[in-house]
């Protein structure tokens, strides 16, 4: 074994290139002295090896496997290695000659340039159990750590090719601990292991002053191996019980400076931190397998130093003023790969348990300069975020299998970028493509003649990049940024399908991806600076809670809550510039999912998927090209769209029920600002914004069975926003030119029989949205346009029941709302619209040039008494607030006068003296004597408005009629009889009108009507 390792290592360091000057390789593992100049060449390779508290059962015997602790490296092997695993001791003949080389007389050829590779390979393996045609048992508690550190400081200040510093730190520790292979035996094991692996420091030079000098190149690699918890059983019982923690650390930030210099200052940073994982997995061949396992694993790659503003960094440099110096070049990438906790059983029965924690980093934030310079202070950036996991998944041919997964997973790759380019030329601009996926198989059955229950809880969070800053003010193609943000998770879990058996599904998903943030750069009296391109993308193509049977039964029930981001909010500026603080901004974001969805041949089906995605690309652009030439235009092409399958129901034969919910918001792009007042070609903005909806929920087809969908949806996509800009005392500047468009096909809530049942109850609520209100105004030629263009279509086929010789059943409810381009506040509100409510009845507002219609003045009596059926028509027509309630009826005509002697009176005026006095005014009126009446014993009403009937002579004019005094006789038994008694002394007149005609006695008591 020793030699076999010794010459696999020798060969990999041919192959990588580290065997150098032919003269072996030397490690640094002794204790450095800080003021010391670092050694020339330094490398070296080590593999602690440790075997502990394994046992292999065999026909014969049980075999405890005999302990081995030991280091292979390349120069030497160590007997013993402590807890603490120093590193090989170095190559005498390199160590001395290089030591003898720094004091003597040409010492100086090297210049204080320093080369340095390391490789650290701890290798782990204890407490595995193996049986061979016997029984085999492991208990172990097992540890092992191994520490390398290989810091470097050098200068190369005031010097040509000088304190350059190449450096490689690779950790890769392998931990194989706990698991439990049986083969026509019995194998068992319960471990705890942990393993602790550390290489690299900090990098530190300068190259101020100096030509190709103060240079750094580092590759910081941290890639653990954990092959923890698994048990295998072919024709035989496997156990394994396994608790395992494995770290990987490749430390160090980089520093230095090329101030003042040529070609010096730069910084190459390449940091690797991927987990590798195969973890508590089950599987049985005609046997039985059973995991119950905890792992955590953690990689770190770069390490931090405080920089500017107090900020954690790990890539700080300057360059200026300077040619060439100060840039920076940096691909990241970070991240678990992990199969963990699955189970597969092809005749046999295999069940899985786990519990898995990974966190992964790689690089951090970078800071750099270029102000008054030559092609310095760049940044190139390409983080990569990349967790991927097949993990609680379970598969069973004619057994059994089981899964219970639990994954918690954080990975960060990059960081923030900030650069200056003030007063320089082709300076501190940044390029960067920061994608940030997470990749997951997670909580999944397939069956095909047995059972497989797949369960899963997954919380993930991965992030690429940071904030993205740079300056350009009075520079020529400065401060420019480039900028391509992905955010795409990747899975399918919660998914079950079963040829011939039974196969159940269950996950629980909480999921963040993040790409990049806000890009943001100044620029004022510059020329082609301060510019921004970005295309943010954020897509989601996910597979969730979905069931397919042929012969079987099958069931899921999966929840997911998932955030998708990539980009920020641009932000440029280009005053008294040219060709400067321009935003190019083409965001997308793109759902794909297909979830809730059930189809079965011959068998029972059932789905409840809840479904929650927050999904956005870009965001608001905001810019100025004041006093500029082609300076603070905007050009936005935002699309954002909502394509979803969601709760189909499909069965033949067979019974399927699906219950779905859904709550997408799905945003590209955002609203636009900017200015080009006093400028020229300026502050312009161009969008084509495309919002498009493909809505597909709660369909139901059914052939000779049974299907029902349940399904409820809320979506919002919006493409674009609202827009602003100005261009007063300009040319060409201050203009809109818009062409949103917003097109919504659907095929929802359908219901489709055929020798068979099918029922749907489908609610949709939907919002989309492409563009925005537009604002501008401008003076001067070409200034202040705007051209606007909507599309806007829908398409749909719903609420439809389809029969052919079945029964179909379409319940479908949908409330939605497309706004496209500038349509009003009122609109794009929604369900908050402003304005007037107007009263029932009334559908609209009077215009500005329209006068009051008085359609009920006809009804109004002229001259007389109204009609009460034609009052009544009036009803609704006139407003009632206000106006004092009417007397009511009564039914006889109140009397006035002694007990003894009651004749009738008006308004406390006896009768008698009235018909005197108007036979006197109006001519050919006659006097009629009124007979006397017994007293009644009763107190009469007050007076009605209705007098009774009489029949009236020709209308005359009566003119100059005497004033009627206002008290009169008013009371009977002390009873007012005058309803006018309380109003102010005042003379009343009585209304001109047709004069009275002799009174029948015998219609004294009957209902009157007419005017006095």
């Amino acid at each position: 074994m020793h030699t076999w390792a010794k010459r696999g290592i020798q060969t990999a360091f041919v192959t990588g290139g580290l065997l150098m000057l032919g003269t072996g390789i030397a490690s640094a593992q002794e204790n450095v002295n800080p003021d010391a100049p670092p050694s020339p060449v330094d490398a070296g390779v080590s593999v602690p090896i440790k075997v502990d508290q394994n046992n292999l059962g065999t026909p014969v015997k049980n075999v405890d496997v005999p302990k081995i602790e030991r280091t292979i490296s390349t120069d030497r092997v160590t007997s013993a290695v402590p807890t603490r695993t120093a590193a090989p001791a170095a190559n005498p003949l390199v160590r001395n000659a290089s030591e003898r080389l720094q004091h003597s007389a040409v010492s100086g050829v090297f210049r204080g340039n320093t080369i340095q590779a390391h490789w650290d390979i701890p290798i782990n393996i204890c407490g595995n159990a193996i049986a061979v045609f016997g029984d085999a048992y492991a208990a172990g508690d097992c540890s092992q750590s191994s520490h390398r550190e290989t810091p470097i400081v050098t200068d190369g200040s005031g010097q040509a090719l000088a304190g350059n510093i190449v450096a490689v730190d690779w950790v890769s520790p392998f931990q194989i601990t706990g698991n439990a292979i049986a083969a026509a035996g019995n194998a068992e094991t319960d471990t705890h292991a942990t393993q602790d692996s550390y290489t690299g420091g900090d990098r530190e030079t300068s190259g101020e002053q100096g030509a190709i000098s103060g240079n750094i190149l580092a590759g910081q690699w941290a890639t653990p191996f954990q092959i923890t918890g698994n048990g295998v059983g072919g024709a035989g019982i496997a156990n394994a019980k396994s608790d395992a923690d494995t770290t990987a650390v490749s430390d160090g930030s980089l520093k230095t400076s090329g101030d003042k210099s040529t070609l010096s200052g730069n910084v190459g940073g390449v940091p690797l931190a991927p987990l590798f994982e195969v973890n508590g997995n089950s599987v049985a061949g005609a046997g039985n397998a059973s995991t119950d396992s905890r792992q955590a694993g953690k990689a770190v790659a770069g390490g931090t130093h405080t920089g500017i503003n107090d900020i954690a960094t790990w890539v700080e440099t300057t360059g200026d003023p300077a040619t060439g110096a100060g840039n920076v070049v940096q691909p990241q990438l970070a991240g678990p790969i992990s199969v963990d906790d699955n189970a597969g059983a092809v005749g046999g029965n295999s069940d899985a348990s786990s519990d898995t924690m990974n966190d992964a980093t790689a690089g951090g934030f970078t800071s750099t300069t270029g102000e008054g310079s030559t092609a310095s202070g760049n940044i190139a950036d390409a983080p990569i975020a990349l967790p991927v996991s097949g993990a609680g998944d379970s598969a069973a041919v004619i057994g059994n299998a089981t899964t219970d997964h639990t994954n918690d997973s954080t990975t960060e790759a990059g960081s923030g970028t900030y650069t200056n380019g003030d007063n320089s030329v082709l300076s501190a601009n940044t390029a960067s493509v920061p994608p940030a996926t997470s990749v997951d198989v997670c909580g999944d059955s397939a069956a095909g003649g047995g059972q497989a229950t797949g369960t899963c809880t997954n919380d993930v969070e991965s992030t690429a990049g940071g904030y993205n800053g740079t300056t350009g003010n009075e520079s020529v193609g400065s401060g420019n940024i480039g900028t391509v943000p992905v955010a795409v998770p990747v899975e399918t879990y919660g998914v079950t399908a079963a040829g011939a058996g039974s196969g159940t599904a269950t996950a629980t998903e909480e999921k963040d991806v993040r790409s990049s943030g806000t890009p943001n750069t100044e620029d004022d009296k510059g020329t082609v600076s301060s510019n921004i391109a970005t295309a943010p993308t954020a897509a989601a193509p996910q597979v969730i809670g979905n069931t397919a049977g042929l012969v079987a039964n099958t069931t899921t029930d999966t929840t997911q809550d998932t955030s998708v981001t990539a980009g920020g909010n641009p932000h440029a500026t280009g005053k008294k510039s040219s060709l400067s603080g321009n935003i190019a901004q083409v965001p997308t974001s793109t759902p794909a999912q297909v979830f809730g969805t059930g189809a079965t041949g011959v068998g029972n089906n059932d789905v409840a998927a809840d479904n929650s995605t927050d999904m956005k690309a870009g965001g608001d652009a905001s810019s100025t090209g004041e006093k500029g030439s082609l300076t603070g235009n905007i050009v936005s092409v935002p699309a954002g769209t909502g394509t979803q399958v969601q709760g189909q129901s499909v069965g033949a034969g067979g019974n399927v029920d699906s219950d779905s919910s859904n709550d997408l918001n799905s945003v590209a792009g955002g609203s636009s600002a900017t200015n080009g007042d006093e400028g020229s070609v300026a502050g312009n903005v161009i969008s084509a914004d495309t919002a498009d909806f493909a809505h597909t929920p709660g369909n139901s087809v059914s052939g000779a069975g049974i299907t029902g969908s349940d399904a409820t949806s809320a979506t919002n996509v919006v493409a674009g926003g609202d827009e602003q800009t100005s261009g007063q005392d300009a040319s060409v500047s201050g203009n809109l030119i818009g062409v949103p468009n917003n097109t919504y096909p659907g095929v929802f809530g359908d219901a489709v029989a055929s020798l068979g049942s099918a029922e749907t109850n489908t609610d949709s609520v939907n919002y989309t949205q492409a563009g925005g209100a537009t604002e501008t105004d401008g003076s001067g030629p070409l200034t202040g346009r705007e051209i606007q263009a909507p599309v806007e279509a829908a398409a749909k086929v719903k609420d439809v029941p389809a029969e052919v010789v079945g029964q179909a059943v379409a319940n479908t409810t949908e409330d939605s709302t497309q706004v496209t381009g500038d349509e009003g506040e009122g609109v794009r509100a929604d369900k908050n619209l402003k304005g007037i409510e107007l009263p029932k009845g009334v559908d609209h507002l009077m215009g500005a040039t329209e006068m009051p219609s008085f359609s009920g003045l006809d009804k109004l009596p002229v001259n007389q008494t109204p009609d009460p059926e034609k009052l009544a028509g009036l009803a609704g027509e006139l407003p009632t607030q206000g106006v004092p309630a009417l007397p009511q009826e009564r039914s006889s005509i109140p009397v006035g006068g002694s007990a003894a002697n009651l004749n009738p009176n008006v308004q406390g005026v006896p009768l008698q003296e009235v018909l005197g006095l108007a036979g006197t005014l109006v001519p050919g009126a006659q006097q009629r004597s009124l007979p006397t009446v017994p007293s009644l014993p009763f107190t009469a009403p007050a007076l009605p408005m209705t007098l009774p009937a009489v029949p009236l002579a020709t209308q005359r004019s009566a003119t100059d009629l005497p004033a009627l005094p206002l008290e009169a006789p008013t009371s009977l038994s002390g009873v007012s009889l005058n309803p006018a008694s309380s109003l102010a002394q005042e003379e009343r007149t009585l209304p001109a009108g047709p004069a009275l005609n002799v009174v029948d006695t015998k219609t004294v008591f009957a209902p009157v009507s007419g005017l006095l």
